[in-house]
This record gives C-alpha cells, sequence and structure tokens, in this order.
C-alpha cells in the first residue's frame, strides 16, 4: 500500500493524563510544518535527542526532544517528542501552542494507523501493539510474544503459500483438463491437501485464543452480614477510602468497584452491601439485590465474617475471619485470618487473589480478528462439497480461504474495518 497522501499533521499526549515529572507529547506528519520545526530549533537538525528551551505562550519551558526525520521512524512519518515537565496546567498550554502552527489532536490510534498505511508494520503487528498495552498481566503479554514478534505471522504465511500452490493446481485442472501435458489432478489427492492445510490452521486455533480483556480481569466480591469490615477491607486491599465505612448497618447502598494491579495482575475487586433480612428499606434492599447478583457474576467470592458462629464449612466458599485484632479466631478456622485495621493478614490475602488472577491457559495470545479468520478458514477446508463440482467448490473454497489468510497480514484497504481496529487504542500510540 502506498504512502499515506497529505497527512494532516497531529499531537497527542502519550503519557497518562495527570501530574508527573515528565509529560510525553508527539507530533506526527508527512511533513511538519517549517513554523514549527524554527520554533523547536529543530530545522536542520537530524535523528537524535536534542536539549531545547522553548517559548510556550510567554513560558520558557526546558525540554528534551527527540527528533525522528521520515521515513526512519516509527510510523515512517516525521515524528518529534517533546518531553516536558508533567503538570497539566503545561502540557494543556503546549496543545494550544501546537494548534498554533496548524496541528490537530490525533484520533486513537492513529499514529500506528499511519504506520501500517506506510508500510511500517502489518496489521497485526499494529493490533499487537495495542493488545500489549492493554494486557492485564505480565503472562499475558508473554503469551502474545508470538503475535507481537512476527513468529505467527510466518506460520500464516507458510499457509498461504501452500493455498496458492494449491489454487494453482486446481486451476490449472479447470481450465486446461483437456491438454496432454496437463496431469490429472485426482480427487483423493485434492482432498489430501485440503486436509493437510486445514490441520496446519487447526494446529494455530488449538494454540492461541482470542484476546479478551474483560475476561482475562479477576472480578472479585467481598459479601456477609453488615458491620463485619467489609468496606474497610476493600479499602485496606486497594489502597484507598473507596468506600463508605460507617457502624451504622446498610451503609454500603451499592456496589463498589476498584480496579487495582496485584503483583503484577489487573483485578477488579467489588464491595457489596451488607445482607440482612429486617429493618432495611427500600433503596438498602435494591443494594443488597445488586450484591447479589455481583456475586453471581464474579469469579471469586469472599465470605467475611467477624465471629466464630458465622462460620461455614462448605466446599467451594472462601471466608475471611476479619477484626483478628479483637477476636478470638477458632484453631480449628482453615480460612483467612485478617484486621483491616491493622493490616495483619491482608498480605496473604492479597497473594491468594493476585496467583488466582494470573492466566492458566498455556495458549498463545491473537487478536480476536486473527482468530475469527483462522476459524473461518479452517470451515472453508473441511467442508469441500465432494460432488460433480468438486473441483469448481474446492476452487471457490481455497480462494476465500486465501482472502481471510491474506487480510491477516495482507493488503487490507477496507477503511471502515481499519477504523473498527484502530478506535480501540489509545491516544497517543
Amino acid at each position: 500500500m502506498k504512502q499515506h497522501p497529505d497527512s494532516e499533521p497531529i499531537y497527542a499526549l502519550a503519557t497518562p493524563l495527570g501530574r508527573s515529572a515528565i509529560s510525553v507529547v508527539r507530533v506526527s506528519a508527512a511533513v511538519l510544518p517549517p513554523e514549527l520545526l524554527a520554533a523547536l530549533n529543530l530545522v536542520s537538525a537530524s535523528r537524535g535527542c536534542y536539549h531545547k528551551t522553548l517559548d510556550i505562550g510567554g513560558l520558557n519551558e526546558s525540554c528534551l526532544l527527540l527528533n525522528f526525520p521520515a521515513p526512519a521512524s516509527y510510523n515512517g512519518e516525521h515524528i518529534v517528542e517533546i518531553h516536558a515537565h508533567g503538570n497539566p496546567a503545561i502540557f494543556s498550554e503546549l496543545f494550544v501552542w501546537l494548534e498554533s502552527f496548524g496541528l490537530r489532536e490525533a484520533e486513537p490510534g492513529e499514529f500506528t494507523k499511519r504506520a501500517f498505511l506506510n508500510n511500517k508494520m502489518s496489521l497485526s503487528e499494529a493490533e499487537g501493539v495495542a493488545l500489549g498495552i492493554e494486557a492485564g498481566s505480565f503472562e499475558s503479554a508473554v503469551a502474545l510474544n508470538d503475535f507481537r514478534s512476527g513468529r505467527l505471522a510466518e506460520r500464516v504465511k507458510s499457509a498461504i503459500a501452500e493455498s496458492e500452490n494449491l489454487l494453482v493446481q486446481l486451476e490449472s485442472q479447470l481450465d486446461f483438463s483437456d491438454e496432454e501435458d496437463v496431469s490429472t489432478l485426482t480427487k483423493e489427492a485434492v482432498l489430501q491437501s485440503f486436509g493437510d492445510l486445514a490441520s496446519k490452521i487447526g494446529h494455530l486455533i488449538e494454540n492461541y485464543a482470542p484476546f479478551e480483556k474483560e475476561s482475562e480481569r479477576l472480578k472479585v466480591v467481598f459479601t456477609g452480614k453488615p458491620n463485619v469490615g467489609k468496606s474497610s477491607l476493600f479499602n485496606r486491599v486497594v489502597g484507598s477510602e473507596e468506600a463508605i465505612v460507617s457502624s451504622t448497618p446498610g451503609t454500603t447502598r451499592d456496589v463498589v468497584r476498584k480496579t487495582v494491579q496485584m503483583a503484577g495482575v489487573e483485578v477488579e475487586l467489588q464491595d457489596t452491601a451488607g445482607v440482612r433480612a429486617s429493618g432495611t428499606n427500600e433503596i438498602e434492599k435494591e443494594g443488597i439485590e445488586k450484591g447479589r447478583k455481583a456475586v453471581s457474576d464474579s469469579d471469586l467470592v469472599f465470605l467475611v465474617i467477624d465471629r466464630a458462629e458465622d462460620i461455614i464449612n462448605k466446599k467451594g466458599i472462601n471466608t475471611i475471619f476479619n477484626k483478628s485484632d479483637i477476636s478470638d479466631v477458632p484453631s480449628s478456622f482453615s480460612g483467612f485470618v485478617v484486621s483491616a485495621k491493622t493490616g495483619d493478614g491482608v498480605l496473604s490475602l492479597c497473594n491468594f487473589i493476585s496467583e488466582k488472577a494470573k492466566p492458566k491457559s498455556e495458549k498463545g495470545l491473537v487478536s480476536k480478528r486473527v482468530y475469527s479468520s483462522l476459524v473461518k478458514s479452517h470451515s472453508l477446508l473441511t467442508s469441500v462439497s465432494s460432488g460433480s463440482d468438486f473441483y469448481e467448490h474446492g476452487a471457490q473454497q481455497l480462494r476465500d480461504c486465501l482472502l481471510l489468510l491474506k487480510d491477516i497480514y495482507g493488503s487490507f484497504d477496507n477503511e471502515k474495518i481499519l477504523d473498527e481496529i484502530f478506535k480501540n487504542f489509545c491516544i497517543g500510540k
């Protein structure tokens, strides 16, 4: 595909919003405005790192500039990264300053989309960039290695080559079957070739799985009676005061959720309304019902108690005995013993949760689009009609299969589908 024509100059914040030591703003265009390069003191600068003081709306800001002239850059365009102090007031003014030179804010994934359009990477490699950022654990990032590095691409390209070779043979059979020097391709030989090709793609399907961010995030719920310390424990685990803590029953009226990183694993923790049968009003009843639904939808449920008579010895129930600093815990209790107030036992609980959250599958990960194309290709190869139109039907199935496989790593110019793929990228990538 030819280089993206007349690409507008764009900018985006490449680091998270908020205060930090450094914020990185990335700009890109096929040709950056000469006035901007002059303001950046990069008119004749070669590829490299430069320290510059920029006049941004009257503010003298000391910046580090990384200059990547085209085509030796991430997306084949001229890219400049501006490393400024991470004050929202500064980079907000920097955005206004950049817009004065005709730049506009980039759309999600636009830098990487231009990399694909300029033949700097394949579509699957571009998807791998996004999935690598979205991976909720180190294990998931490792499982994406084959997809991101191109090793999976080589296997698919091998299947494409075999498909093309078989299609040539089939079409020769159809077009020149009456010619004396064209050998007859038997139905058995064709079926064997289709089977071999289907087996190769089937092996990929068996060894890879589609990446689904939401499904890989463990959902954990704390449930139990009112005033057993669920909210205090929730706050202790997430490391901040997210849930209201009170001695008054029924304080928690809704499900409080917080996504945290635990030992490099992304976990969604949920605090629910205390379950009691009497003394409830309509709002509290609704909160209790939402809590029950959260329990049914979660991967890991903890029953929080604070007295021995509430211990339930039942397989599959994870029980947490809270308030160990003021309560006597029976020696026979085999669950988690913690104190939300002092923090005792909480580390052991967190280690258990993070271990449960680690992906257990040993399969590699690919994008859902790629996985779907592999499944559809396999289906085409295993559903060839054996009727009188065997050769014609087989050739058409093979053409359709080739289109699917080539869309994974070959040319791809469906703008609507490209937009769907890149809209899920973060802005600045």
